[in-house]
């Protein structure tokens, strides 16, 4: 796994440093050691080298780390009510979140290959689940080399639009230049 560079290590250290508070997300040596083995041993298996851990975010009823999500410099790993799996940050396409989705509030991970995964949110004080999503993407932005944010018209960061590079109909991937399935004939939006 190839290290994080200083530049993005201080560009996403920058980035958490400038949003509002979250309780429960560590950033790089400032993640508990306990929670931290506890991800690993449920749900995080594959991470070898715990220096690699750029965030965790601990979603466990009672703060322990067992559940929530681990983001490393190529892979986001997470576990909830739900279920748990792993994705590639390279494969990330596009992260949304919804306070009103069931069980729990919860991330919306779309990826290239996979489709789209859920990923609880639960045990946020206040309505954090956004700020959770604002430094989320803005790290995967920046793990992935992705240009400058765009702004809204209240001049909130938003990430950029990013073209569906798989079927949400049957599955299969679009070649870049074409608005049509050609497997199903689903049209982009």
């Amino acid at each position: 796994m190839p290290a994080l560079s200083d530049d993005k290590r201080q560009k996403i250290i920058t980035t958490h440093n400038g949003q509002e508070h979250v309780s429960r997300l560590f950033v790089f040596d400032h993640i508990p050691n306990k929670r931290l083995m506890r991800a690993v041993r449920n749900y995080a298996y594959n991470i070898t080298a715990l220096s690699d851990v750029i965030f965790l975010y601990d979603g466990s009823p009672f703060g322990t780390g067992g559940m929530g999500f681990v983001l490393t410099p190529e892979t986001l790993y997470y576990k909830d009510l739900v279920g748990h799996g792993e994705c590639l940050v390279a494969d990330i396409t596009e992260i949304t979140f919804d306070p009103r989705a069931k069980p729990e509030a919860s991330l919306f991970v779309r990826t290239r290959v996979g489709g789209r995964f859920q990923i609880g949110v639960w045990n946020l004080e206040g309505n954090r689940g956004d700020v959770v999503l604002r430094i989320l993407d803005s790290v995967v932005g920046i793990l992935q080399n992705r240009g400058a944010e765009a702004k809204t018209e209240q001049g909130e960061a938003t990430a950029p639009a990013r073209r569906r590079v798989v079927c949400e109909s049957c599955g299969a991937r679009y070649a870049n230049d074409t608005e049509i399935c050609e497997y199903c004939g689903d049209m982009l939006i």
